[in-house]
């Protein structure tokens, strides 16, 4: 029996990465030092994590995409790999050379279903607001008409994304989660503060009056109330208007993201 120097290892054949979004993945898994066994195993996390089974990336799903034999991976797929791999939506549409329209469409009716957050790009891209500009000649020092001032100009949101606070974020309450309703209904866009997530109690007030959360529960994200319990306990109280039923977790099973400061309800059709 004789063996020659350089004999290619026996298995499936090793296929060099082709095209960028190979090259993004494989260069972003040896940054954060994940294998193909870490990324299935932290996108069944997320599938149990957002109810969603498209997100499950397989082993050798893995490697078809890296290698290029998958071209268009789907959507949610796609956000199971950026997620995991602690990379930006930006990053991730130059590499697939995805058309940012067609995205948009693909994510909203992967999230239909469920209540997610929006990011910031996808609400202010290809918005414009009107703003007022001081005139050269406006003399500031006196009083005088603002008309005669200043004028108006339309900006592009986009360009204002610096001065967006970053603990505001927007949600979308997803079609099965009635937990919130009828003060936010399912399809609901609400403006949750991050910096309000503490729990307090809420002794005789109305439930138009008690603080709404953005929680992560075991079973995915909610818009719910929330009183703390005896036993580092937490409830999750839907609105009883709503018909579901109450539920509790150990405090470190849940967290709190954030208090919902604004609702945008879903405009009725005619």
């Amino acid at each position: 029996m004789s063996s020659r120097d350089g004999e290619a290892k026996r298995g499936r054949p090793q296929r060099p990465p082709r095209g960028r979004l190979g090259n993004l993945l494989l260069t972003a898994m040896q940054r954060l030092g994940l294998n193909y066994k870490d990324i299935v195993a932290e996108s069944e996390r997320l599938v149990r994590l957002n109810k969603n089974a498209d997100m499950r990336v397989g082993k050798s799903t893995l490697g078809n995409i890296i290698s290029g034999s998958i071209r268009q991976p789907g959507t949610a797929k796609l956000d199971s790999l950026r997620i995991i791999l602690n990379l930006s939506r930006d990053e991730m549409d130059a590499a697939i050379g995805l058309q940012p329209a067609r995205r948009l469409v693909e994510q909203l009716k992967m999230s239909r279903a469920r209540t997610r957050e929006v990011p910031i790009d996808e609400v202010t891209r290809h918005r414009t607001i009107k703003m007022p500009i001081a005139r050269d000649d406006a003399q500031l020092d006196d009083t005088q008409f603002l008309q005669a001032a200043v004028k108006w100009a339309n900006i592009d949101v986009e360009y204002l994304a610096s001065f967006y606070p970053p603990h505001l974020t927007y949600v979308v309450i997803g079609e099965d989660d009635a937990n919130a309703s009828p003060v936010a209904p399912p399809g609901s866009r609400v403006l949750v503060n991050k910096l309000f997530n503490e729990v307090r109690p809420a002794e005789n007030v109305s439930f138009y009056e008690r603080e709404l959360f953005y929680v992560l529960t075991p079973y995915g994200f909610t818009c719910v109330y929330a009183e703390l319990a005896p036993g580092n306990k937490i409830l999750l109280i839907p609105h009883p208007a709503s018909g579901n039923l109450r539920e509790e977790f150990k405090r470190d099973e849940v967290q709190v993201i954030g208090q919902v400061v604004g609702v945008l309800y879903r405009a009725k059709s005619s």
